[in-house]
Order: structure tokens, then sequence, then C-alpha cells
């Protein structure tokens, strides 16, 4: 008996198919088109990511690392590398960009980065290459990483400076 109501609901499934294809022949192209033109699923890959974690934007370590990093971000996303900050339950960026749909909270325990400041760089495999919790020069950021991007040029005679402000924050 049940096999028999769903033989009949398969074919009028597929008569109501015929009838409406037959009607608008040109419905399944139309369809196709309107999906292709939606916007795409959207997905994220901590692969490739340098990930700036803290409890604020405005935190001391936050601020430092930002500064550290700016001239080096270019030439990261030139390399295809990404860089997420995640501040407190604010509203994650990647290159700048606002990625509201992703949730701080879930990240930062993925991360295993929930209390405090930390810099994660997740390699293209997916492992964490190396996190850090303190900020960390872009030379340093680079040559741990693995990545074969030249550090930018005024990384080098205020490392010494920038290395001070480290150790005494």
């Amino acid at each position: 008996m049940g096999l028999s109501f769903f033989i009949i609901a398969i074919c009028l499934i597929f008569g109501f198919i015929a009838a409406v294809v037959s009607f608008r022949p040109n419905l399944l192209p139309e369809i196709g088109a309107s999906l292709r033109r939606a916007d795409p699923v959207k997905q994220f890959s901590p692969r490739n990511t340098l990930f700036i974690v803290g409890p604020a934007a405005n935190h001391s370590a936050c601020r430092m690392q930002r500064r550290l990093l700016k001239p080096a971000i270019p030439a990261l996303i030139r390399e295809d590398v990404c860089v997420m900050e995640v501040y407190g339950d604010d509203t994650p960026r990647k290159n700048g960009d606002p990625v509201d749909w992703l949730d701080p909270s879930l990240l930062r325990h993925a991360l295993d980065a929930e209390h405090g400041f930390f810099i994660v760089y997740v390699d293209d495999a997916g492992k964490t290459r190396f996190r850090s919790e303190a900020p960390m020069v872009t030379a340093d950021i680079l040559r741990r990483a693995c990545l074969d991007i030249p550090p930018p040029s005024g990384d080098g005679p205020v490392k010494s400076s920038i290395l001070k402000k480290l150790r005494a924050a």
C-alpha cells in the first residue's frame, strides 16, 4: 500500500514539472541565471590567515600590533594572506572589511584565544604555525610564519626602539 502511494506521488511530481516546463519553456534557464546572480554562499576558512585577537580594539597591545603590522599589510594581502582582526564582541574584520555573519566568540574559542591578546598564524594546510601573547615585530611574524615576503623597509632601524616598547609593555 505504501509503495503504491510513493509511486503515485513520484508520478504526480514529475507530471507537475512537465506541465510547468511545457507552459514556460524558459523557466529552467531563468532559474539558473537567477541562482548565478545570487550572492555566493558565505564561507570562512582560517587557512593562510593572520589573526589579531584582543579584548578591545583600543587595547594597548592591539594598537601596537596594528601599528607594527601596518606597513606590511599590502604585501600580506598581495601574497593571499588574510589579516583577521577579532576584538571583544565587535564584528570581526577581514582585511579591513567587516564579516558580520562570523561570531567573534566562537572564533576566539576555536583559536583558543578567549582571554587577552593573541597573534595567531594559520598556514595553508590549516595548522597553527605560531601563536604569541605579545605584539611582534613584522619581520619576526614573517620569519616564524615561513612567508617569503620581504619585511617593510621601515622595520630595520626602528626595531630596537620597538622592542624596548614591547619589553616595557
